[in-house]
């Protein structure tokens, strides 16, 4: 009985390392609420298409981080640092990469999951250029 009682109390410590930290979500969310909301059309247009970005590739990223973070990502600029201002790393789960290749893969056929390592991007923008990067270098092979 000690055992099983041990057992559940290290499945409940592991579930706390492995799931989002709340309080830090929170605090993210609180910071952006100053920043007007964008839609994912408003957000494309404003702030990626003078780059050159692909809207499919902005929708998925308005989208999808979204759903992985907890973050307002209507609220969320190309400059915004992936760990230090949206702490991804904290408000994430701890296997959102496997999900966010996974997903990538569902919606446009290619698969990330050789090369997408999010420590290796420093802001929104230099992430949402890579997946732009991957889906031309796919499109013009």
């Amino acid at each position: 009985m000690w055992r099983r009682l041990r057992n559940i109390f290290g499945s409940l410590r592991a579930y706390a390392d492995l799931s989002p930290d709340l309080r830090a979500r929170q605090r993210v969310n609180r910071c952006l609420r100053d920043r007007p909301a964008l839609s994912s059309d408003e957000w494309f247009e404003q702030l990626w298409q003078p780059q050159g970005i692909a809207q499919p590739i902005a929708h998925f990223i308005y989208t999808h981080m979204q759903t992985y973070s907890g973050l307002d990502f209507a609220r969320v600029r190309p400059t915004d640092r992936l760990i230090e201002d949206l702490c991804l790393p904290l408000v994430c789960w701890f296997d959102w990469q496997l999900s966010f290749s996974e997903d990538f893969l569902a919606s446009f056929g290619l698969d990330l999951s050789d090369r997408f390592d999010p420590q290796s991007f420093t802001t929104v923008e230099e992430l949402v250029i890579f997946l732009n990067h991957q889906l031309l270098s796919v499109n013009h092979s």
